[in-house]
């Protein structure tokens, strides 16, 4: 049986939900989303939506401040190359469960050029005295 490709928002909804369902039982990246920050799915999601729509469907509803808003969450609770390796993980299996086709291919290889952004820069900007002392890393082997 051949899965659907993303197509719409309500596609990016689903597989959202799906991928935010792994990441919040997580052991390596969760306790971002449930201590360290203050997350709700139902408010976070539009945004997340319409950031993805915006990546693969052209749309302009997008309005955030991705890279300050993880470079606050990194203020708090070191964000390494690991994390968003996990993060990228854990979206492409979710991917893979749902749906598959050209859209799908797409969304990986933007995800992978975010994680693999976002993790050097905020390791770039991150203070000198920051450390990853208690930090679980993921080990995708």
């Amino acid at each position: 049986m051949t899965k659907p490709d993303i197509t719409d928002r309500r596609d990016l909804e689903e597989l959202l939900r799906y991928f935010y369902k792994d990441v919040l039982a997580d052991p390596i990246i969760g306790f971002y989303f449930n201590d360290v920050i203050p997350f709700s799915l139902e408010h976070h999601l539009p945004r997340v939506v319409d950031f993805w729509a915006q990546l693969l469907f052209n749309e302009t509803s997008y309005h955030g401040q991705l890279f300050e808003r993880h470079q606050n969450i990194h203020l708090q609770a070191n964000l390494s190359h690991h994390h968003f390796h996990r993060w990228l993980h854990l979206l492409n299996n979710s991917i893979d469960q749902h749906f598959e086709g050209t859209n799908c291919t797409t969304m990986r290889t933007r995800a992978a050029r975010i994680a693999n952004s976002m993790g050097t820069t905020l390791v770039q900007k991150a203070p000198p005295n920051t450390t990853l002392d208690g930090v679980q890393l993921f080990d995708p082997n």
